[in-house]
């Protein structure tokens, strides 16, 4: 694959990810946020880029950033190291849990 290519499943991923924590928190996907950690000083390691969804709660607020949670921070990261170097196989969203749907035996 090309950096470009690697680039674009990234952000599929991405958008993926961002969409299924909205439908799990019931608020409207509007889109995704990057925010870059700012250039480091000189001898400091680089920080981490933040990833955010942009959604409208259901009642109508303005839009805000909500975080994508733990689970999908990794999945990112490791997509990161992938796009960066092209090894290994592509990213793919881990499967939505259906865990949380079932129901306990009583």
């Amino acid at each position: 694959m090309t950096p470009n290519q690697r680039q674009s499943a990234f952000e599929r991923l991405f958008t993926t990810l961002a969409k299924r924590r909205a439908e799990r928190l019931g608020i409207a996907y509007v889109g995704t946020i990057r925010r870059l950690a700012p250039p480091p000083l000189p001898g400091e390691e680089p920080g981490t880029t933040l990833y955010y969804l942009n959604a409208v709660p259901v009642a109508g607020k303005g839009p805000s950033l909500v975080g994508l949670g733990a689970t999908a921070d990794a999945q990112l990261r490791k997509a990161e190291k992938w796009v960066s170097t092209g090894k290994g196989p592509a990213p793919v969203p881990a499967a939505a849990g259906k865990s949380r749907s079932l129901k306990r035996k009583v």
